[in-house]
């Protein structure tokens, strides 16, 4: 995977009084580790509160998308490589279509990506939402099983969104890719978990479970580190893409 650290170019679409804050002072340093490519990159900062319009917002030259309204919305960037890169509070997660926003703007660099498009974006969508129901809401998905169980998981989610401790926790995620491969990562703030080493056999009718497993049958690679926070699903690129 590439690891071309240019001066970037910024995009704002930052609203309100806060501006660039400390991401403008690290992008017109250096600093942030963006990639290029023959069209360079750009960073986007918006504010998810409220955003509309964002699902166009990683078309080509953006590169990076960083929403303002995250908790330490900075955090642990050096430590993913990305040519792409959405970061979104959970409640800006919840709200918009991150994974539809990822697919297409991988579709716009990768043409010859459609034949996996559908396995890429399943496996996303699953990751995705574990993140953010599982992982930043710290919601438990068996109450689910039930008709009242439901209602306390709904009431229980909006709770949480609506307190900044649960809605402003960022989810990320961070796509990178050479000539044969592709590699995206979807990482959360909340507590972690330990993953099973294989995948169990889960019940018919079954209301939660069945994410890892599915997700294992649709890449070609999974790992999870960061006790868990963090995902990595690795997918084989068909012949005569480009890097």
């Amino acid at each position: 995977m590439s690891r071309i650290t240019p001066p970037p170019a910024i995009v704002s679409q930052a609203r309100g009084k806060r501006g660039l804050g400390r991401f403008g002072r690290l992008a017109a340093a250096g600093l942030l580790p963006l990639r290029t490519d023959e069209h360079g990159h750009a960073l986007v900062l918006f504010e998810g509160a409220g955003a509309t319009g964002i699902e166009n917002i990683l078309c080509p030259p953006a590169a990076w998308a960083i929403d303002l309204d995250c908790a330490s919305p900075e955090d642990g960037l050096e430590r993913l490589p990305a040519r792409l890169l959405v970061r979104a509070s959970t409640a800006a997660a919840v709200h918009n279509d991150l994974v539809g926003m990822m697919v297409e703007a991988l579709g716009q660099r990768l043409p010859h990506m459609d034949s996996i498009g559908i396995d890429v974006r399943l496996a996303l969508q699953e990751a995705v939402s574990n993140a953010v129901m599982h992982g930043n809401l710290c919601l438990d998905g068996r109450l689910r099983g039930s008709r009242d169980g439901l209602a306390a998981f709904t009431q229980a989610m909006q709770r949480r969104l609506a307190d900044p401790r649960f809605g402003r926790r960022p989810v990320t995620i961070a796509a990178d890719w050479n000539r044969t491969h592709l590699v995206i990562r979807v990482e959360d703030r909340g507590r972690g978990f330990r993953p099973p080493a294989v995948s169990l056999p889960v019940a018919p009718g079954a209301c939660c479970g069945r994410g890892i497993g599915q997700i294992r049958d649709l890449c070609q690679r999974v790992s999870f580190t960061n006790r868990g926070r963090r995902i990595t699903m690795r997918f084989r690129l068909p012949a005569g893409e480009q890097a």
